[in-house]
């Protein structure tokens, strides 16, 4: 499985941008109803003010171009035609799980600039036609059971799911029989973390503008820079991941989970990448302490997409099978071949 990861991210851009980066991943540069698009990596190093709606749906601008960035990577590997699931956190999925599918599900004419990246003199604007044969929507939560079930890690008992994302926290109990919808529960996710951070900073210093993915990526390096100086960010984010489990975590997963979830589920799985902070994952196995064991797979961000991929792979029989996870802080494009389906079917 080759799985391509890019900030999701995106500004509108009028330069003209020629060799910048070395490959197409890192110089998406796209147009769309008459205006030019840098995303991703390129609009984080030549963006003035790089962003994405959260949670943003078929439609939408926002979602569009990055969806359109993501087939353009997934053409790389599994050619022109091919099919894709991607997911939704539980209350979107239920409103656009039918409208989604009837959206995306045709072909797309993607332009693109490829002077950015200049591969053997082939520059200026290209043009890729995709044929999408099938388009399934899951519940973002799944995609992860699904990696857990059919994937590296095999797991054959019942467990508990938390997917720790950026937009969203997604949790439910998986069974052998499938998922116990009633235990499905979402939630804020690390964002809600990032924006007590940002509300912290403000008292001592000027942020001088900078988006809410700047600043997650801060939050992640646990360090910013303002006016020329770093600023350590540890201790502020210990402090306000504390807050977001006690005030969001907390109240959601007693909500969801009762007594009898507990009489056949051992693990509690975290996946997400909210699964790296050890701040937020250290509280969540000291509240379950004796009574759960709590694992983080490796790469845990990878997991929803491996998914995708993996239940694309259950229903076509022809070519590829791509996994597309639009998440609010990165969108990740996964890849399956022919030989990789036989392994996973």
């Amino acid at each position: 499985m080759d799985i391509s990861v890019f900030p999701s991210v995106f500004e509108t851009t009028r330069s003209e941008l020629n060799g910048v980066s070395n490959d197409l991943l890192n110089g998406l540069k796209i147009e769309f109803n008459e205006e030019s698009y840098i995303v991703g990596d390129l609009a984080l190093k030549e963006g003035i003010s790089p962003h994405r709606l959260i949670n943003c749906a078929p439609g939408e601008l926002d979602f569009d171009v990055l969806f359109r960035a993501a087939l353009l990577l997934a053409q790389e590997q599994a050619g022109n035609d091919f099919a894709i699931t991607l997911g939704f956190p539980f209350e979107m999925y239920q409103l656009h799980n039918s409208t989604a599918k009837q959206r995306l599900t045709k072909s797309y004419d993607i332009l693109y600039d490829g002077s950015t990246f200049s591969v053997n003199g082939n520059s200026g604007r290209q043009a890729a036609t995709i044929n999408l044969q099938n388009v399934d929507v899951i519940p973002e939560v799944a995609g992860g059971v699904i990696a857990l079930r059919y994937g590296e890690v095999a797991e054959d008992e019942d467990f508990f799911i938390l997917s720790l994302g950026y937009g969203s926290m997604e949790g439910v109990v998986s069974t052998q029989n499938g998922i116990i919808r009633r235990t499905a529960t979402s939630a804020r996710g690390i964002r809600y973390a990032i924006n007590m951070l940002k509300e912290e900073l403000q008292k001592d210093y000027y942020l001088n503008f900078k988006t809410e993915h700047q600043l997650n990526v801060a939050f992640q390096n646990g360090k910013i820079n303002i006016n020329k100086r770093t600023v350590d960010l540890t201790a502020l984010r210990r402090k306000v991941l504390k807050s977001y489990f006690e005030n969001i975590l907390r109240p959601a997963l007693a909500n969801a989970f009762q007594d009898t979830d507990f009489e056949t589920c051992s693990k509690l799985y975290l996946v997400g990448g909210g699964a790296y902070f050890s701040e937020l994952t250290n509280q969540i196995s000291k509240e379950f302490e004796g009574i759960l064991n709590v694992e983080i797979p490796d790469e845990p961000e990878k997991m929803a997409v491996k998914g995708y991929s993996i239940n694309t792979a259950k229903q076509a029989s022809d070519g590829a099978s791509v996994g597309i996870d639009m998440g609010n802080a990165n969108t990740l494009v996964a890849v399956m071949n022919q030989e990789g389906q036989v392994e996973n079917s």
